[in-house]
Protein backbone atom coordinates (compact mmCIF):
# COMPACT_ATOMS: atom_id res chain seq x y z
CA UNK A 1 0.00 0.00 0.00
CA UNK A 2 1.16 2.96 -1.29
CA UNK A 3 2.00 6.25 1.55
CA UNK A 4 2.36 9.72 0.46
CA UNK A 5 4.52 11.33 2.09
CA UNK A 6 3.37 15.16 3.22
CA UNK A 7 5.26 18.04 1.79
CA UNK A 8 5.61 21.57 3.20
CA UNK A 9 7.88 23.80 1.27
CA UNK A 10 9.19 26.18 4.08
CA UNK A 11 11.02 28.64 1.77
CA UNK A 12 11.43 28.67 -1.78
CA UNK A 13 14.62 27.18 -1.67
CA UNK A 14 14.16 24.23 1.11
CA UNK A 15 11.78 21.22 0.21
CA UNK A 16 11.03 19.34 2.86
CA UNK A 17 9.15 15.67 2.99
CA UNK A 18 7.85 13.79 5.95
CA UNK A 19 6.47 10.44 6.59
CA UNK A 20 5.65 8.26 9.63
CA UNK A 21 7.23 4.40 9.02
CA UNK A 22 5.43 1.71 11.12
CA UNK A 23 8.81 0.92 13.06
CA UNK A 24 11.44 1.70 15.91
CA UNK A 25 13.45 4.73 15.10
CA UNK A 26 17.04 2.46 15.77
CA UNK A 27 15.96 0.11 13.15
CA UNK A 28 15.07 2.92 10.53
CA UNK A 29 18.09 4.60 11.41
CA UNK A 30 19.65 1.25 10.29
CA UNK A 31 18.35 1.20 7.13
CA UNK A 32 19.81 4.67 6.68
CA UNK A 33 23.33 4.64 8.03
CA UNK A 34 23.81 0.17 6.28
CA UNK A 35 24.73 0.05 2.58
CA UNK A 36 23.18 -3.39 2.99
CA UNK A 37 19.98 -2.29 3.63
CA UNK A 38 20.56 1.02 1.21
CA UNK A 39 21.13 -1.44 -1.70
CA UNK A 40 17.46 -2.91 -0.93
CA UNK A 41 15.22 0.49 -0.87
CA UNK A 42 17.31 3.61 -1.75
CA UNK A 43 15.86 4.41 -5.34
CA UNK A 44 12.07 4.87 -7.01
CA UNK A 45 10.40 1.57 -7.95
CA UNK A 46 12.56 -0.23 -11.12
CA UNK A 47 15.53 1.45 -10.10
CA UNK A 48 18.77 -1.19 -8.77
CA UNK A 49 21.51 0.22 -6.09
CA UNK A 50 24.56 -1.79 -8.03
CA UNK A 51 26.92 0.59 -6.72
CA UNK A 52 26.79 1.65 -2.94
CA UNK A 53 29.94 2.55 -0.91
CA UNK A 54 29.60 4.18 2.29
CA UNK A 55 31.94 6.05 5.07
CA UNK A 56 28.91 6.65 7.42
CA UNK A 57 31.19 9.09 9.88
CA UNK A 58 31.16 12.50 9.75
CA UNK A 59 33.55 13.83 7.10
CA UNK A 60 32.84 10.31 5.17
CA UNK A 61 31.39 10.15 2.26
CA UNK A 62 28.43 7.96 0.64
CA UNK A 63 28.80 7.32 -3.71
CA UNK A 64 26.26 5.49 -5.34
CA UNK A 65 24.46 4.74 -8.54
CA UNK A 66 21.35 3.76 -9.15
CA UNK A 67 20.67 2.10 -12.24
CA UNK A 68 17.18 2.70 -13.51
CA UNK A 69 14.81 1.86 -16.76
CA UNK A 70 16.45 1.20 -20.23
CA UNK A 71 20.14 1.53 -18.32
CA UNK A 72 19.53 4.75 -17.35
CA UNK A 73 21.86 5.79 -14.26
CA UNK A 74 22.16 8.58 -11.46
CA UNK A 75 25.37 8.79 -9.44
CA UNK A 76 25.57 10.77 -6.34
CA UNK A 77 27.92 11.40 -3.93
CA UNK A 78 27.19 12.23 -0.11
CA UNK A 79 29.26 13.92 2.56
CA UNK A 80 28.66 13.63 5.90
CA UNK A 81 28.65 16.63 8.19
CA UNK A 82 26.82 15.48 11.07
CA UNK A 83 25.62 12.17 12.38
CA UNK A 84 23.32 12.14 16.00
CA UNK A 85 22.59 8.62 16.44
CA UNK A 86 19.68 8.39 15.91
CA UNK A 87 18.04 11.73 15.63
CA UNK A 88 20.06 13.35 12.39
CA UNK A 89 22.00 12.49 9.89
CA UNK A 90 23.41 15.90 8.02
CA UNK A 91 24.31 15.47 4.37
CA UNK A 92 25.79 17.60 1.60
CA UNK A 93 24.33 15.43 -1.70
CA UNK A 94 26.29 15.97 -5.10
CA UNK A 95 25.26 14.66 -8.71
CA UNK A 96 28.43 13.13 -10.10
CA UNK A 97 29.65 10.90 -12.67
CA UNK A 98 30.88 7.34 -13.31
CA UNK A 99 34.40 9.01 -12.52
CA UNK A 100 33.08 10.21 -9.28
CA UNK A 101 33.52 14.26 -10.78
CA UNK A 102 31.08 16.55 -9.76
CA UNK A 103 28.59 17.03 -12.62
CA UNK A 104 29.58 20.60 -13.82
CA UNK A 105 26.27 22.93 -13.34
CA UNK A 106 24.28 20.58 -10.68
CA UNK A 107 23.42 22.19 -7.41
CA UNK A 108 24.82 21.20 -4.07
CA UNK A 109 21.94 19.95 -2.03
CA UNK A 110 22.19 19.90 2.00
CA UNK A 111 19.80 17.23 3.38
CA UNK A 112 18.94 17.28 6.95
CA UNK A 113 16.87 14.01 7.94
CA UNK A 114 15.49 13.55 11.39
CA UNK A 115 14.33 10.82 13.34
CA UNK A 116 11.70 10.94 15.61
CA UNK A 117 10.06 7.87 17.62
CA UNK A 118 6.75 7.92 19.42
CA UNK A 119 5.05 4.93 20.90
CA UNK A 120 7.18 2.55 18.83
CA UNK A 121 6.64 4.97 15.02
CA UNK A 122 8.85 6.90 13.45
CA UNK A 123 8.10 10.15 11.94
CA UNK A 124 11.03 10.76 9.23
CA UNK A 125 11.95 14.27 7.77
CA UNK A 126 13.83 14.96 5.05
CA UNK A 127 14.42 18.26 4.46
CA UNK A 128 16.46 19.47 1.15
CA UNK A 129 18.34 23.52 1.57
CA UNK A 130 18.65 24.12 -2.21
CA UNK A 131 21.59 27.04 -3.53
CA UNK A 132 18.44 28.96 -5.25
CA UNK A 133 14.77 28.44 -6.31
CA UNK A 134 15.82 27.58 -9.41
CA UNK A 135 17.61 24.52 -8.56
CA UNK A 136 14.56 23.34 -6.56
CA UNK A 137 12.61 24.50 -9.11
CA UNK A 138 14.47 22.05 -11.55
CA UNK A 139 14.82 19.21 -9.06
CA UNK A 140 11.36 18.78 -8.61
CA UNK A 141 10.40 19.08 -13.08
CA UNK A 142 12.87 16.08 -13.00
CA UNK A 143 10.04 14.22 -10.79
CA UNK A 144 12.31 14.31 -7.35
CA UNK A 145 9.12 14.22 -5.23
CA UNK A 146 7.38 11.11 -7.14
CA UNK A 147 10.75 9.55 -6.92
CA UNK A 148 11.08 10.19 -3.24
CA UNK A 149 7.56 8.68 -3.01
CA UNK A 150 8.60 5.27 -4.50
CA UNK A 151 11.92 4.96 -2.53
CA UNK A 152 10.03 5.71 0.58
CA UNK A 153 7.35 3.16 0.03
CA UNK A 154 10.54 0.33 -0.86
CA UNK A 155 11.98 1.87 2.57
CA UNK A 156 8.33 1.04 4.60
CA UNK A 157 8.39 -2.60 2.78
CA UNK A 158 12.01 -2.99 4.05
CA UNK A 159 11.02 -2.00 7.89
CA UNK A 160 8.21 -4.36 7.51
CA UNK A 161 10.42 -7.45 6.26
CA UNK A 162 12.99 -6.81 8.90
CA UNK A 163 10.27 -6.76 11.43
CA UNK A 164 8.73 -9.77 9.91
Amino acid sequence: MTQTNQPTATSEREFVLSRTFNAPRDLVWQAWSSAEHLKQWWGPTGWTLPVCRIDFRVGGTWVYCMKGPEDMEAWGKAYYRELVRPEKIVYLDTFIDADEKQIEGTPEILITVEFAEVDGKTTLTSRALFPSAEDLKATIEMGMEHGMNETWDRLAELLADLQA
